[in-house]
């Protein structure tokens, strides 16, 4: 029997480094998008093991296969430095810094708050009650009458 797999090469422009600094803070290398980044966020999903970059409206860019101490310390931010490149097809030559751009927390949807509404209603009066001031009234105007 011969069993064939599917290796997938990397492409080199999809390769990204985690840099980490002494206060904990972290950033991503990767090669520069095709616009400018706008109003920058990130997202981590664990389940998934990647951290969406929105740059901008048009673009996202996945940072997949996340091993879990990278996890561990990506849970906890409020800010992924991004510094992106200009990719360049000859590996010896220095790649030159397009953007570098703070991506802050994307807020995660809150769901609808949900306003509780409380009936309030006036004590209805009672039958009696309001047979009793019919007959009051009725007495009072006997009394005016006389």
């Amino acid at each position: 029997m011969t069993e064939t797999t599917n290796k997938t090469q990397l492409e080199p422009q999809n390769i990204y480094e985690l840099l980490e600094n002494d206060n904990g803070e972290i950033m991503v290398l990767i090669f520069a998008g095709e616009n400018k980044p706008l109003n920058p966020t990130f997202q981590l999903k664990e389940k998934e093991k990647l951290i969406e970059i929105t740059r901008n409206k048009s673009e996202i860019v996945l940072i997949e296969g996340l091993q879990p101490e990278a996890i561990e310390k990506i849970r906890n931010l409020k800010t992924l430095y991004v510094c992106e490149m200009k990719y360049n097809e000859n590996p010896e030559a220095e790649n030159e810094i397009v953007n570098a751009y703070a991506a802050v927390l994307k807020k995660k949807p809150t769901q609808p708050q949900t306003s509780i509404v409380k009936e309030v209603s006036l004590p209805q009066k009672t039958l009696a009650e309001k047979a009793r001031k019919a007959r009051e009234n009725i007495l009072n105007k006997n009394n005016s009458d006389e």
